[in-house]
């Protein structure tokens, strides 16, 4: 006998924490829990860390907990593994794009046949008389260019900026479907990864859950920026953050933050004081020192590693002065 198949719960990614070296992404899933009280959210990134996965409930019925939380990784037949509204999104730009190409291209047409319009004198012979220059067609003739000549070059600027905007769109749009190419397993099989989550005490209401783990291939790099002006006494200084990820994961419209700290450093557990039975006693007088805390000497070893380092002086030869040499006793009588 087979158990059921968990429900899944699509997610969606709310924010990330960017540390030194990886990141803590948090995701959203919200529906109702099923009577086993199994649910899987998909969504989940395939580079993630199994053991940092972490799971609870933000909203739900009162004593609901996560009594379980495991990744589970998917393998079935490969499909059509980009999705298919970002190419079709893409395919709808491409049309635009080129709908607007041709719309400037017939007004740079349109201005350059009424630019060529020139008043062109019927042909004589020799056996007709001298006529007179119609002056006044020739100068409704220029302005009637020119005018013609402004409105059209108004359409052509609209063109161009559509046009433009168009080309944005569609550059957008394109990286969006390359990235998503990229970002799939082999074409014979497709790999899904997901959290299976067990609660319970959830009732009939609907749930909230977050789901954290944290994935490689995340990195910040400061830049600071300082201004002075002269003669004032203080400055500004501006903290600037290029981040860098290949996690697999779309960050557009996600909370980021910062972290300087190292997200894989090993933490221990404090110990406790052990508790005795017996008489009251008064609490001990606090010392005043106290042992610093843990890793204190890796602080400053970044900024230790990038000063420059002296060469070391030559000892100097000094004369080591010879032992003195003990002598024997004199012999004689003894008085």
């Amino acid at each position: 006998m087979t158990a059921e198949p968990a429900h899944r719960w699509g997610s969606t990614l709310d924010a990330v924490v960017v540390y030194a070296q990886g990141a803590l992404c948090r995701r959203l899933a919200s529906g109702t829990v099923p009577p086993d009280g199994r649910i899987r959210v998909t969504g989940l990134p395939r580079s993630l860390d199994p053991d940092s996965l972490r799971a609870r409930i933000l909203h739900g019925a009162p004593g609901a907990v996560v009594t379980e939380a495991r990744v589970e990784i998917e393998a079935e037949p490969a499909g059509d593994a980009v999705p298919e509204a970002l190419r079709q999104e893409a395919e709808r730009l491409r049309d635009e794009h080129a709908a607007a190409r041709a719309r400037r291209d017939r007004h740079l047409a349109l201005i350059g046949e009424v630019r060529a319009l020139r008043p062109v004198p019927p042909a004589r012979t020799d056996e007709d008389p001298h006529r007179r220059t119609p002056v006044e067609s020739w100068l409704e003739l220029a302005d009637f260019v020119d005018e013609r000549l402004t409105r059209l070059h108004a359409r052509l600027d609209a063109a161009e900026e559509d046009l433009g905007r168009l080309e944005h769109e569609l550059a957008v749009a394109e990286d969006r479907l390359a990235r998503a190419s990229t970002a799939v397993p082999p074409p014979h099989v497709e790999t899904t990864v997901s959290a299976l989550l067990t609660l319970t005490g959830t009732g009939e209401d609907e749930v909230r859950v977050e789901v954290e783990y944290a994935v490689p291939g995340a990195v910040w790099v400061p830049a600071y920026r300082l201004g002075h002006r002269q003669g004032d006494g203080t400055g500004r200084l501006v903290l600037r953050a290029s981040i860098a990820q290949r996690t697999g994961e779309d960050w557009t419209g996600v909370r980021l933050g910062l972290a300087t700290a190292d997200l894989r450093r090993r933490t221990d557990l404090p110990r406790l004081r052990s508790l005795r039975i017996g008489r009251h006693q008064p609490a001990p007088a606090p010392a005043g020192w106290r042992e610093p805390p843990a890793g204190l000497a890796d602080l400053f070893t970044g900024y230790q590693a990038a000063l420059p380092h002296p060469a070391p002086w030559p000892a100097a030869p000094q004369d080591v002065p010879a032992p003195p040499v003990p002598r024997a006793p004199a012999e004689g009588p003894v008085t």
